[in-house]
């Protein structure tokens, strides 16, 4: 899609010279120098690879802009009247920019001088990358080709990421990430973007009702094309950590059983031609099913018709959003037949008492009751009232346990190092989930979903057309030893 674009915050220092002509320079990004940890659910360190912003400044399709805050009313200088130059180096991007003396950027010279405003950010869009699995569920990516929309001078980036927001951009919050098995099986090999990749719109024409040729499902649904599938799935990751954070299966048909880890399953050395217990290898299995799970949207024809809408896009939002808040419920709290199987209402899921208002020592407690090999990937799913209760807790000292951090231009919120996911799903009952999601539950996901549309008299009279989505899904604890959970007694 031509209107994505991705951010990148850099600590880099900017600099005024001159203050007869109001010139600032500095570098914008460094190439070959390893980016911070990002990412939420899936984890990845990024490098943008020498030579990739000179290629992009010989083949730009528009002029960049040097921004105050990304934002797009206060241009500061532009390569159209050369009032801004950039060129790549030996070190990475470098920007040099005689502001423009209007009033906003008199002031935002002063305070680049002040130091006030003195860090560097950019927006692009990726045209190839390359992705190297280097282990602990972390990825490296290297951006090979990309497009430079625009640079600019930021305080925090979180207020850059409202103003690139209301600019006709669609911003890349959560990067896509390809699985370990995807990276292993590429490896070395350069991946041509998938966003600006032409391909024929199948969900409009299914919108439109001009799905005659595709697939149906055996229930007479429209076979969703597996693209769109994928991307509906790839939005709900986005808009839900625990949904993201599962291990992941994928099944066309059928049950799935997968063993369940029991610590109680001893091993050991035995003599030659001694028995070894059979009753050692007597595996518990978790038994994935086939649930349905569904959402409903109402579109007008007008809406679908718009030619100035990507419609595609926008009913893939509004499904995914929309069925991942269900989802995310029934992980946690499911225990209905037709629900997925909620961690609270696991048994085998350890749970820590606590009575009354939380305190330090009950938190601890949580957090070493997993086994230490679970840590590295651990976190923490809270419910909204508990989350403002621990981000009031401080030290003897005045601290505050709980961290705030920002990382790909996110906040992100940690306490003891493993990062707070927070959410309205959990009861206050059992405010808290901390563990090792990758290590503890496992999901199935069905590789097809169907989108039916219903016809009847009240929809012709309104103009507007009802549609249903649906697909077929399941989870399960299958480690309970690298998840615990804080009940309230």
């Amino acid at each position: 899609m031509e209107n994505t674009v991705e951010l990148r915050f850099k600590n880099l220092q900017l600099r005024s010279t001159d203050a007869n002509q109001l010139v600032v320079r500095g570098y914008v990004n460094k190439t070959n120098q390893l980016s911070e940890v990002m990412g939420t659910a899936k984890k990845f360190v990024e490098k943008i690879e020498r030579g990739a912003f000179t290629k992009a400044l010989q083949v730009k399709k528009q002029d960049v802009d040097f921004l105050a805050e990304h934002d797009q009313e206060r241009i500061l200088a532009s390569t159209s009247n050369n009032s801004l130059e950039l060129k790549e180096d030996e070190v990475g991007l470098f920007m040099e920019a005689r502001i423009a003396p209007t009033s906003w950027g008199q002031d935002y010279y002063e305070l680049i001088t002040a130091g006030l405003f003195k860090n560097m950010s950019f927006g692009f869009r990726v045209l190839k990358d390359e992705w190297k699995y280097l282990g602990k569920q972390l990825h490296e990516r290297t951006i090979k080709e990309l497009e430079l929309f625009e640079v600019s001078v930021v305080k925090n980036p979180a207020y850059s990421q409202s103003n690139i927001s209301a600019r006709q951009f669609t911003l890349i919050e959560e990067v896509e990430v390809p699985s370990i098995e995807q990276t292993e099986k590429t490896k070395g090999e350069t991946r041509k973007m998938r966003k600006i990749e032409t391909r024929k719109n199948e969900l409009e024409e299914i919108l439109k009702g001009e799905s005659r040729s595709l697939q149906k499902t055996a229930d007479g649904h429209t076979l969703v094309p597996q693209s769109v599938h994928q991307d509906i799935v790839h939005l709900m990751e986005e808009k839900s950590p625990i949904f993201a954070l599962a291990k992941r299966y994928d099944s066309v048909s059928g049950n799935l059983k997968i063993a369940r880890e029991d610590d109680s399953i001893e091993a050991g050395f035995v003599g030659e031609g001694d028995d070894i217990i059979e009753s050692s290898f007597g595996f518990e299995y978790a038994e994935l099913k086939q649930k349905r799970v569904g959402a409903a949207v109402t579109l007008t024809n007008q809406l679908i018709n718009d030619s100035g809408i990507n419609i595609e896009d926008y009913v893939k939002s509004l499904l995914a959003r929309r069925v991942v808040k269900v989802v995310e419920r029934s992980m946690l709290v499911g225990q209905e037949p037709e629900e997925l199987n909620g961690i609270v209402h696991d048994e085998n899921v350890k749970a820590i008492s606590m009575n009354g208002v939380v305190t330090v020592d009950t938190l601890v407690d949580l957090y070493t009751s997993i086994h230490p090999e679970y840590l590295d990937d651990a976190a923490f799913i809270m419910e909204k009232g508990f989350f403002d209760q621990i981000a009031k807790l401080k030290d003897s000292n005045g601290h505050f346990y709980m961290q705030n951090g920002m990382v790909n231009g996110q906040l992100i919120r940690t306490l003891f190092g493993a990062p707070i996911h927070v959410t309205d799903s959990l009861p206050t009952t059992t405010p808290v989930i901390f563990g090792n999601y990758q290590e503890g539950v496992s999901m199935m996901i069905k590789q097809q979903s169907g989108l039916q549309e219903i016809v009847d008299s009240k929809q012709a009279l309104r103009g507007s057309k009802l549609f249903v989505f649906d697909m077929y899904m399941d989870s399960i604890v299958t480690n309970p030893q690298a998840l615990v959970k804080l009940q309230q007694v």
